[in-house]
């Protein structure tokens, strides 16, 4: 039984950014309809008997991920690489919104935000 006084709170860790990388990489893979990480590691075009390892690790958080490893990763899954790092839900969902976005509506999204965000300072 859990004791002590309810209304105290509860001070939570923010996630490493390795952490939140490898939830939104088992999402997106998951999201893609991506079965297996030895899939996903196939079609980013490692070695058969690599891609599954190495997916793991990343996906486990035991190894990271450089910058051209990130850009295959997010071409693969079809996602921006700002998505496999947005720092939370919402951002990742912006994220992905804008890409899909032509380059004149993320230009009228972006004035609308900076506009709104202007009106309420």
């Amino acid at each position: 039984m859990l004791s002590g006084d309810p209304s105290t709170p509860v001070h939570v860790p923010k996630p490493s950014p390795r952490s939140l990388f490898a939830a939104r990489l088992k999402q997106a893979r998951a999201l893609r309809g991506i079965e297996s990480q030895r899939a996903l590691g196939v079609l980013m075009g490692l070695d058969k008997k690599l891609a599954s390892s190495r997916v793991n690790r990343y996906e486990n958080e035991t190894s990271g991920i450089d910058l051209d490893g990130l850009g295959r990763l997010a071409e693969t899954l079809g996602v921006p690489m700002a998505y496999l790092v947005a720092e939370d839900e919402v951002i990742a969902e912006v994220v992905q919104w804008l890409s899909e976005m032509s380059p004149e509506d993320r230009l009228q999204a972006r004035n609308h935000l900076f506009k709104q965000g202007s009106k309420a300072r």
